[in-house]
């Protein structure tokens, strides 16, 4: 029988409000509610984590019993963290800014990208790499296959990614489209979480609750999908994601839930809820999920999707099958 692909994208949007298909298991709870912004994945299996209401980057165990959340280093002239990414092995970079969380805005002239490296004996070297004087909120970061010193961050305020070079500070707009921007006035936020697989460039807009991509070299915006629950609401929109072996994003809700994307043969995408709830409620403890990393394999997790939870949580979802 023939359905259409919009009947199929709808049929498809109303099955993934039902229940997850992978359990979560919250293997952290921060006694303070501590919310937990991003996430990287060490060689290890070790969680690098940040928050926007710290300028402290922790680190966390998950394979111990009852973990807790250690120190690593904390940033001079800043009050938050945002996004993280591996750009070298175990060599990271993350944006700290001073930030008003009113407006979600922060301070002008305050966002730096820093590079913290674990390669060496004892701890970790950190140096500012960047500044960019012009973003008032810096967030989601990737790396760009092919240029190892290179990082792109979104910008959530200004609709733009900009194109940062670690080795030598230089800052440039990679790429800007109104797909990018809020849409709305402060403390919307526009560009969330930014990551580049295969030659396209994926990103959130958490306010306009969409998925997007777009080719590097060029070309129009595909939308992938709408927050089920969007609403024009941001805190019912996507935040940051990451990709599965088959090249799948896989998107954290702030509903509550983890939503896979898959392309259909006739091209049009299908998002599925993996875990969590879109309906939101106790969401298998992923309330305000804010980003999700894959454990790594000389950790022997790499099954394991870690998410991070503005209520203070880490919850493991064992993807095993998907």
């Amino acid at each position: 029988m023939f359905i259409p692909s919009k009947l199929l994208l709808s049929l498809s949007l109303a099955l993934s409000a039902l229940a997850a298909t992978f359990p979560a298991k919250v293997i952290y709870q921060s006694p303070t509610g501590l919310f937990l912004e991003n996430i990287a994945v060490r060689p290890s299996s070790q969680l690098l984590l940040t928050s926007v209401l710290t300028p402290t980057l922790y680190t966390f165990d998950p394979s111990a019993e009852n973990g807790t959340l250690d120190e690593v280093y904390t940033f001079p002239n800043a009050t938050a963290l945002t996004g993280i990414v591996e750009y070298k092995p175990d060599v990271y970079a993350l944006v700290a800014s001073t930030l008003d969380l009113n407006t979600i805005s922060a301070t002008p002239g305050s966002v730096a990208i820093y590079s913290v490296d674990f390669t060496g004996s004892g701890a970790p070297a950190v140096r500012q790499a960047a500044r960019i004087p012009e973003s008032t909120m810096t967030n989601g970061l990737s790396t760009l296959p092919g240029h190892p010193d290179v990082v792109l961050a979104a910008d959530s305020d200004a609709g733009l990614i900009w194109e940062v070079n670690v080795r030598t500070g230089n800052v440039s707009v990679k790429f800007q489209d109104d797909a990018l921007s809020p849409g709305a006035p402060p403390p919307a936020l526009g560009a969330n979480g930014v990551h580049v697989n295969k030659n396209f460039l994926y990103f959130t807009n958490s306010q306009k609750g969409t998925v997007s991509r777009v080719s590097l070299s060029g070309g129009p915006v595909e939308l992938l999908g709408t927050a089920v629950q969007a609403g024009g609401t941001p805190d019912k929109g996507y935040d940051d994601f990451t990709f599965d072996e088959q090249g799948r994003p896989l998107v954290a809700m702030s509903a509550g839930a983890v939503q896979l994307f898959e392309q259909a043969r006739n091209g049009t995408w299908v998002q599925t809820t993996i875990a969590g709830s879109v309906q939101g409620g106790d969401s298998d403890g992923l309330v305000g999920a804010t980003s999700v990393a894959f454990g790594r394999e000389e950790g022997k997790c790499s099954k394991i999707l870690y998410v991070t939870g503005s209520a203070g949580q880490i919850a493991a979802v064992d993807t095993t099958g998907l």
